[in-house]
Parts: structure tokens; C-alpha cells; sequence
């Protein structure tokens, strides 16, 4: 792997700097959060990064758990591991993970689900996006890879949130240049430190949905964007399964997951942080939302009951665990 210090350009040039003059050398901190980790996928997920980043922060939030997983011992990086006992959700455990490379004085973390996997260089390719940016005088909060799911074979798109609806923005890996977008899928984001202590860290009563967008918008709301790579492409997997409704395909979630969606949704209406775009757009998505997955789930009155629950409980403020 290339030093972190500098990175060879496209054309064989002189070295590119990922420092200025003064500042401390780049050192990056995975943070990954584990619930009830498949061990061929944990497998996989390790040994992508293991020689890209400095450190590897585990955080695993399976109840009960106090071993490390087999997966992560041995390593070729150094690896630490906390075991919460009981699941804090992914907020919670990000933010574990996030205050120890803080404390360490990492200058960058890169968040990473169970599932994902990086492909060779992609740290050093965020890295590179990143300066370049910086360079050019945009006022980066996170950079990310684009995705391609590994069930459907579909790219990751960036959006925009354009009053009442939403605009998707297609990507191709051919292109070259950093593409804006609204909010990153949380795995795979590398974020400098410098501004996470001045965003501050994820907002652990969301639990697991809708925090990457909370905290881009934050972010935004300080002056910062975020933005896509396509250069950098990574394996995900969206959802626990997928339906049509209408002729269009929609990625499935379990319920837990449809209420977490619905009542973050309509509790962050009340954050005038987000954007007016995104609330507004919410009003006409959530009821989308419900309509298609209650239609789509194999208990529809249960499941719509549910997320009629997550709407009360959203806008009430009441933030208690499904």
C-alpha cells in the first residue's frame, strides 16, 4: 500500500502531499460495528482493510457478547475491540468507536458496517479525493465510495432533495470527479477528525436510521458537503430483501427497520438543521413508504399498525427502542 504521507498521481508525476506543511501525518481509524456478524463475511470485510488503515476500532453490539470474534485475531493492523453486552444501536456504537480514534488522535475515520467490503486502494483513493477537494477550496464534511449492491447489481445514485421530492443523481464508475451529494450511506464514509469535533458525533436516540443524513445535514448547516467517489467501488448490501409494487422494485426491511425509518423521519421534522427540502420532501415519502411496505410485508395490518405507531411516537418525541 502507498504511505499516507503522499500518494503517486495518475501520471506518474511527483508525489502528492496529503498534508500541509505542519499538520500531523494522515492516519486513519476504521470504526466497524458488528451485531450478530456473519464470520465468512467478517472474514472478508478484515482482510479489505486490514492493510489500508492504521487502526481498527470494533464495537460490537451483539447481546451477551464479550469474545472477539474469531475473524478479527489475528490481523495485520492493530485491532481494538469493545464489547457493549447489548445492542446500543449503530449510533451508539459508531460513537463508542469514533471517541477512541478522537482519543488517539487519528486525523480520519472511516465508518464500516459488518457486510461491506473494500476493494484494494480504496482508502488511499478517498484520501486523494478528499485533498483534491479540499484543494480546489470546497469545504468537504465526508467523501464515500459508490456502491453497487451485491443482490441486485444496482449502482448507488447521489440525491438531492429539491422541495417535495427527491433527485437522484446517477453514477457511473467511469466518471472521474467527486460528485455532490445531499447525505452518504454511513458505511464506507471517510470523515477527517477535525471535522467531527466540530460537527460533533452521530445522535444516539436515532438508533440506526436516518443518522447519516441527520449528521450531513448538521454538517451542511456548519457549511460543509459531502460527496461521492466514483472512482472508489464498493460491495454493499441494501435491505433484507426486495419487492415490486407497481411495476418498480423497492429493497425490503424488517420491521424494526420500517419503524426505525418512519419515526426518525418524523421526529427529525422538528430539526430545522435538516433542510427544508428534506422535510418537505418527508411528508410526501413517509406515507409512500408505509403504503408500499405494509402492502409488500407478509403481515400487512401488523406491519402498518407499526408504522402508524412510528409516526405517533416520532412527532411525540418518544425515542424508546422498537
Amino acid at each position: 500500500m502507498q504511505t499516507r504521507t503522499e500518494l503517486a498521481t495518475a501520471t506518474d508525476a511527483a508525489p502528492i502531499p496529503l498534508r500541509a506543511p505542519g499538520e500531523p501525518p494522515v492516519s486513519v481509524a476504521a470504526v466497524v460495528v458488528l451485531f450478530h456478524p456473519h464470520s465468512a463475511l467478517l472474514a472478508r470485510l478484515m482482510q479489505s482493510i486490514a492493510a489500508q488503515v492504521d487502526k481498527i476500532f470494533i464495537v460490537d453490539n451483539t447481546p451477551a457478547s464479550a469474545e472477539m470474534p474469531a475473524p478479527l485475531n489475528p490481523c495485520e493492523c492493530p485491532v481494538f475491540y469493545h464489547a457493549n453486552g447489548v445492542n446500543k444501536g449503530l449510533a451508539g456504537a459508531q460513537n463508542i468507536g469514533i471517541a477512541h480514534a478522537l482519543g488517539e488522535n487519528y486525523t480520519h475515520v472511516l465508518l464500516l458496517d459488518q457486510d461491506s467490503a473494500l476493494p484494494g486502494g480504496a482508502v488511499d483513493g478517498l484520501l486523494a479525493a478528499e485533498l483534491a477537494l479540499l484543494r480546489a477550496g470546497k469545504p468537504v464534511s465526508a467523501v464515500g465510495p459508490l456502491f453497487i449492491d451485491e443482490k441486485t447489481g444496482e449502482r448507488s445514485r447521489g440525491v438531492h432533495h429539491r422541495y417535495f421530492r427527491m433527485r437522484w443523481l446517477a453514477i457511473a464508475p467511469s466518471q472521474k470527479n467527486p460528485v455532490e451529494t445531499d447525505y452518504l450511506i454511513s458505511s464506507g464514509s471517510l470523515i477527517r477528525t477535525s471535522v467531527l469535533r466540530r460537527v460533533g458525533l452521530m445522535r444516539d436516540e436515532l438508533f440506526i436510521d436516518w443518522i447519516d443524513a441527520e449528521w450531513a445535514y448538521r454538517a451542511n448547516h456548519l457549511g460543509f458537503s459531502t460527496y461521492i467517489v466514483p472512482t472508489v467501488v464498493m460491495q454493499h448490501s441494501v435491505g433484507d430483501a426486495t419487492g415490486e409494487f407497481m411495476g418498480k422494485r423497492f429493497n425490503l426491511h424488517n420491521p424494526a427497520r420500517n419503524y426505525y425509518i418512519v419515526r426518525n423521519a418524523m421526529y427529525l421534522l422538528r430539526d430545522r438543521r435538516m433542510s427544508l427540502s428534506w422535510r418537505l420532501t418527508m411528508v410526501i415519502y413517509i406515507p409512500k413508504y408505509i403504503l408500499v411496505h405494509a402492502w409488500l410485508s407478509q403481515h400487512r395490518w401488523r406491519s402498518l399498525a407499526q408504522m402508524l405507531r412510528a409516526i405517533r411516537e416520532g412527532l411525540a418525541g418518544t425515542m424508546r427502542p422498537f
